[in-house]
């Protein structure tokens, strides 16, 4: 007999906080990479080239005395026009912070942590990026040395998810228009367009003529809204868009509270919401009645759980949003993405349809046949998924950190 959906989102948060392969970690690395977008990427805040990252690579013995290699990704861009860690704090928070906090903990009894004993580590490092990154890699290790995959711990091992995708900052409505038509055909259900000032007519004249064709239409602003939104994007509430992410600040909740009142469309935050507390705080205040979920930004994937776990009870509508991950970290948005009470497909186009070059390789989606709609898998095998392979993460590397931990023979790397 199973769990209803309430007691085992609770449960998946408790078996999640409490995962332990019983490993020893040996080795701490920080490795930055850069990897080409196919094509360049504008938003409302500015334009992307590269998709800096962030990974986190932890060296393990398990209890059977093989080596473990758990990874971790980092979801920060170069600037903070998204959020206010950038890679440059990433890179600091998690070489002075939080990895030299795991060598001096496994200095004891070698023994890594359970992700539900990493939140002293999240309050040390002040931001929720880092810590995800290091909460994923000690989670992969754990799953890996149990021979388990992230999919059975969530319990969507053979699942497939319907992606969403998304573009950028629209020119021309025809362009517009063009795309949304090219990917609905290629199978995509939802496309999120971003938006600023100024492009409402664009995306009014692309957006029009496509109501009623079962395409789910969404906008992103990033943010870059003022005083007029209500005005602006009230020019779009007949359109029957499924919601409107972030059209203002990432701490104007009062003021997204003033134009959920204004609009039909429903209110989706993003970026201000940065923890658990937030998403309550902005839901249950009327600043969003759409949450879009990213562990990434809210401090990893236990945060992430009781976010879904609290909308599922309280029966707000959630979605997986991406940040242009590499397919590693994609894999693990995608199995969230398969738990019971999303209301949206998420931001989980395959890495190929933005990245020029990735660190693991392609997952192949298909079509389904009554539905026309693209399918993804979930990742079955032991850890996350498919960890970032090292002849495909190489050539794109610009810089490395590693500590070893005390004792274990290895040679000691001193970081700057």
């Amino acid at each position: 007999m199973s769990l209803p959906s309430g007691r085992r989102s609770e449960q998946q948060v408790r078996d999640f906080e409490s995962l332990d392969g019983s490993a020893a970690l040996l080795r701490a690395e920080v490795v930055e990479v850069r990897l080409p977008f196919l094509a360049p990427m504008p938003t409302a805040v500015g334009t992307h080239r590269l998709r800096p990252l962030v990974l986190v690579r932890l060296e393990c013995v398990g209890p059977d005395g093989a080596v473990v290699i758990g990874w971790g990704e980092c979801a920060a861009l170069d600037d903070t026009t998204y959020d206010v860690e950038d890679v440059a704090a990433v890179l600091s928070a998690l070489c002075y912070e939080l990895l030299p906090a795991l060598v001096r903990t496994a200095g004891g009894d070698g023994r890594l942590p359970s992700p539900g004993d990493l939140e002293g580590y999240r309050r040390a490092a002040g931001g929720p990026m880092a810590h995800a990154a290091l909460e994923m890699a000690v989670t992969d290790v754990h799953l890996r040395a149990g021979g388990r995959s992230f999919a059975a711990l969530l319990g969507v091992e053979g699942e497939v998810i319907q992606p969403g995708v998304v573009l950028g900052l629209p020119v021309t409505a025809e362009q517009l228009g063009s795309d949304l038509v090219h990917l609905h055909n290629a199978g995509y259900a939802r496309v999120k367009v971003k938006i600023a000032p100024g492009t409402e007519s664009i995306i009014n004249r692309a957006v029009r003529p496509l109501v009623g064709s079962g395409l789910i239409v969404q906008l992103d602003a990033n943010g870059s809204y003022g005083p007029d939104a209500a005005e602006r994007l009230g020019l779009l509430d007949d359109l029957g868009l499924a919601c409107i992410e972030q059209p203002l600040g990432r701490n104007d909740l009062e003021g997204h509270r003033q134009l959920a009142a204004d609009l039909v469309t429903p209110i989706c935050l993003d970026e201000s919401l940065d923890s658990p507390a937030t998403v309550v705080e902005a839901v249950e205040g009327g600043a969003c009645s759409v949450v879009c979920v990213k562990p990434a930004r809210l401090g990893g994937i236990g945060a992430a759980l009781e976010v879904v776990n609290w909308c599922n009870a309280h029966s707000v509508p959630w979605w997986i949003g991406g940040m242009f991950e590499s397919g590693y970290a994609r894999g693990v948005n995608r199995a969230l993405s398969a738990l019971p009470g999303r209301s949206l497909p998420g931001d989980l186009a395959p890495p190929q349809a933005y990245l020029a070059a990735d660190l693991v390789e392609p997952v192949l989606g298909t079509i389904d046949v009554r539905s026309a709609r693209l399918s993804l898998p979930i990742a079955a095998g032991p850890g996350m998924g498919p960890g970032p392979d090292p002849a495909l993460v190489d050539p794109w590397v610009v810089g490395r950190v590693v500590l070893d931990v005390p004792g274990t023979g290895s040679p000691r790397v001193r970081f700057p």
